[in-house]
């Protein structure tokens, strides 16, 4: 009996060619709509993620406790040749650098002004961060103790150019403070004023030796195989590497802001998916409802000899079933065609900062497919469900009734 209701909502779905494909249409066009918005928002908060991590801070820090929170020079990390050498054998990370901050004042000729002074690894650092890649003018650190990296805003400032002479004034970490002369070797371009025009960056022998923090780590930035690693609170690796007065932390910690935005975006998406199939349903109900007035005097013979109440209803989701079935072909077939496009040739967004984030390149988008099928899935289950109301209406109606009404 099955199988001849199957045969029979097909038959009755095509009877009319036109509202079937432009019914399709609509619910295809909703379907891949919402496929298309998932993988642009999954390709945004990839590209969030990569330009939070990427740029500067790493997929994870560890940093002695209360340094984050009060910058103190002399709150070093916890014994930290024994830190590195875990995380070296650590199957999650893949690469690690040590850095030392400190506030500090940059001299010039012609002017002071207050900046971050990062001392950073020379070999391991380009392994975590754009440094390297940034420098516009001049070169990457190489180990020289007089070589220094300023941002392209900083050097604009203090109108300073490549082999330029400038002095480094900090607080040491005993007492006192300390200058030393460095030369300009390079001019850097991040995009961002925080590391463009605040940051200074030496090699890191020099800020020992500045700072009196000889063997001294204040940051271990990590850089793990997935950065999504780092969303996950209950990896052993927070509590193996939070021991003694040390304190690891993953990015959505170290920048809460971009966490929000993640949230916000997957927010956003819900919003727009139970709005799409919101007008999906009653597209869906509309159209059925056109079918079963159309067909009132069919369902009243159909009750008169005898086809019960159940049989008329059930065919009547299964004319929805398949006409998400058809929508769900067509959406998925355009949503993929299109996801696939921009996935190689991107949008073109222009040079924009959300919440510090740049988007100065075309934004991709991402087939995720742990989450791309639900939409499929869930529009043929919402247009079959759909069917419900109108196919109740027609399985109540009265035999003399429907007959009347439709002469």
């Amino acid at each position: 009996m099955f199988k001849k209701l199957m045969m029979m909502s097909w038959r009755n779905v095509m009877r009319n060619k036109r509202r079937t494909v432009i019914t399709g249409i609509a619910i295809g066009v909703g379907l891949a709509s919402l496929m298309f918005s998932d993988a642009l928002f999954a390709g945004m908060n990839a590209h969030m993620i990569e330009s939070t991590t990427r740029t500067w801070m790493g997929d994870a820090q560890i940093h002695h406790e209360g340094f984050r929170e009060t910058a103190r020079i002399s709150l070093t990390i916890d014994e930290p040749a024994e830190v590195e050498s875990k995380l070296s054998e650590d199957s999650l990370v893949v690469a690690s650098t040590g850095r030392l901050i400190s506030p500090a004042s940059l001299q010039s000729a012609m002017e002071m002004k207050p900046i971050t002074l990062m001392g950073v690894n020379h070999l391991t650092e380009n392994q975590i961060s754009m440094l390297e890649v940034a420098i516009d003018t001049g070169s990457y650190l190489s180990g020289d103790s007089m070589e220094i990296i300023i941002g392209q805003k900083l050097a604009d400032d203090m109108d300073l150019g490549l082999g330029d002479i400038t002095v480094i004034t900090a607080a040491m970490a005993d007492s006192g403070f300390a200058s030393r002369m460095f030369m300009v070797s390079g001019i850097c371009n991040f995009g961002s004023d925080q590391y463009d025009r605040y940051t200074a960056y030496v090699n890191i022998e020099s800020a020992e030796s500045l700072l009196g923090l000889e063997g001294e780590l204040h940051e271990i930035a990590i850089r793990f195989y997935d950065p999504m690693i780092a969303m996950d609170t209950n990896l052993v690796f927070w509590s193996t590497f939070s021991a003694d007065s040390n304190k690891a932390d993953g990015w959505p910690v170290l920048a809460p802001q971009i966490a929000s935005m993640l949230r916000m975006v997957n927010v956003s998406l819900a919003i727009m998916a139970a709005i799409l199939f919101g007008l999906v349903l009653f597209g869906i109900i509309n159209s059925l409802f056109m079918s079963v007035y159309e067909r009132m005097y069919e369902f009243g013979v159909m009750k008169a000899v005898g086809t019960s109440k159940l049989n008329i209803t059930a065919m009547v989701l299964l004319e929805a079933f398949w006409l998400g079935v058809v929508g769900s072909i067509l959406g998925a077939a355009f949503g993929f065609a299109i996801i696939e496009y921009y996935a190689n040739v991107g949008i073109n967004f222009g040079y924009i900062t959300i919440s510090g984030v740049m988007f100065d390149k075309p934004l991709c988008t991402i087939l995720d497919w742990s989450r791309i099928w639900i939409y499929p899935v869930s529009t043929l289950l919402f247009t079959t469900l759909a069917g419900i109301y109108p196919g109740i209406h027609a399985g109540n109606l009265n035999p003399s009734e429907a007959m009347r009404k439709s002469l």
